[in-house]
C-alpha cells in the first residue's frame, strides 16, 4: 500500500487543534518536529515538551485527496500545506532496522540488535543485546567503539567498576558480561538510567550492575577501573570526584573528546594520574591514564 506524507508549520499553540483535525479525516499517524533550529535536551521522563514552531507532519492512505486535505485545514485552522511527498510501500521496520547491522568489536566482543543475534558466532564471542532508543550508546559512535575496544583488549575481570554516564549501559554491561566483579552505572538523565536498567535486565547483568542516578552517588564506592564516556568539559570539571572514586593504580578511561581538547584533559588530570595512552578513530580520542597511589 502506498501513502502520502503531509506537513503542516503551526505554531505551538496549534498543535492539538491541527493534530486533531488531521486525525478526524483520516490520518493515521501524525509526528511532531522542529520547524525551525531550538534543540530540546533530555526531557523529563513522560512529558513531551514542543518548539515554539512545530512541524505536525501526517500520513494518510494515498487514496486520500490532499487538496481535500489542505481545503479542511485551511477552513477550520487558517494553515497552508508547507510540504507533501509520496511514499512508496516498504516494509518500515525492515528499512529502520538495516541501519543498526551487529557488530563487533575487536576479537571477541559483539553488540547485536535483537532482530540481528549471528547463531555462527564463536562459542568464545560475547554478545551485547542492544536496541537503538533514547539513550546514547549503542556501538555506532566511535567514542563508544573506542571504549568497547579497550574492554575487549583488556577484559576488566574481577574488578569493580563504575561507568558515569552509562546512557544505554553498553559500557557497563560489557564489563560485567566480561566478568567484572561489580559494575555501578551513573547518569544524570532520567531516561538513561531507565534505558540502561532495562538494557541490564535484557542481557541478564542486575547481578553484577546497580544503574543509579548520579544525585544517588554521594556512598559511591572506590573501583578499579572507571569509565566516562561523555564529553570533555565534564571530564576536565569532574577530575576530583573521578580521583576520589578510584583505587590506588586503578586506571581511568576517557572518551569523547576532541583533538584539540586531548592537550587540555591530560593537563588537568596530570596530578592524579600517571601514564596517559591514546587512541583514536577519526576527530575523537580515548585516554586512558592510571591512578597515582596515595
Amino acid at each position: 500500500m502506498d501513502w502520502q506524507q503531509i506537513s503542516f508549520e503551526v505554531q505551538k499553540s496549534e498543535v492539538d487543534l491541527v493534530s486533531e483535525v488531521l486525525m478526524g479525516i483520516g490520518s493515521i499517524s501524525i509526528t511532531f518536529s522542529d520547524a525551525q533550529e531550538n534543540d530540546i535536551y533530555e526531557p523529563p521522563v513522560g512529558t513531551t515538551p514542543l518548539w515554539e514552531k512545530v512541524t505536525v507532519t501526517a500520513l494518510f492512505p494515498s487514496e486520500v485527496s490532499k487538496d481535500s486535505v489542505a481545503s479542511t485545514i485551511l477552513d477550520i485552522c487558517d494553515i497552508n500545506i508547507s510540504d507533501a511527498l509520496d511514499l512508496k510501500d516498504r516494509v518500515w521496520k525492515d528499512e529502520c532496522q538495516k541501519d543498526f547491522p551487529a557488530m563487533q568489536f575487536g576479537e571477541k566482543l559483539w553488540v547485536c540488535p535483537s532482530w540481528d543475534i549471528n547463531p555462527e558466532l564463536s562459542t568464545e564471542a560475547v554478545v551485547i543485546m542492544m536496541d537503538p532508543g533514547l539513550a546514547f550508546g549503542t556501538g555506532t559512535h566511535q567514542t563508544t567503539s573506542l571504549c568497547l575496544e579497550y574492554l575487549d583488549e583488556n577484559p576488566p575481570k574481577n574488578l569493580d567498576v563504575i561507568d558515569f554516564g552509562c546512557g544505554t549501559g553498553i559500557l557497563a554491561i560489557a564489563a560485567a558480561k566480561l566478568n567484572a566483579k561489580s559494575v555501578l552505572a551513573i547518569d544524570n538523565d532520567p531516561q538513561a538510567v531507565i534505558s540502561s536498567h532495562e538494557n541490564v535486565i535484557k542481557n541478564r547483568c542486575d547481578v553484577v550492575i546497580n544503574t543509579i542516578h548520579s544525585m544517588d552517588q554521594d556512598n559511591t564506592s572506590r573501583c578499579d577501573l572507571l569509565i566516562a564516556n561523555i564529553l570533555a568539559n565534564p571530564i576536565i570539571e569532574l577530575e576530583p570526584l573521578f580521583s576520589e572514586f578510584l583505587n590506588s593504580n586503578g586506571t581511568i578511561l576517557l572518551s569523547g573528546i576532541l583533538e584539540g581538547q586531548v592537550e587540555e584533559v591530560i593537563k588537568r588530570y596530570s596530578q592524579n594520574f600517571t601514564d596517559f595512552k591514546l587512541e583514536n578513530k577519526d576527530e575523537w580520542f580515548r585516554i586512558s591514564a592510571t591512578r597515582k597511589a596515595y
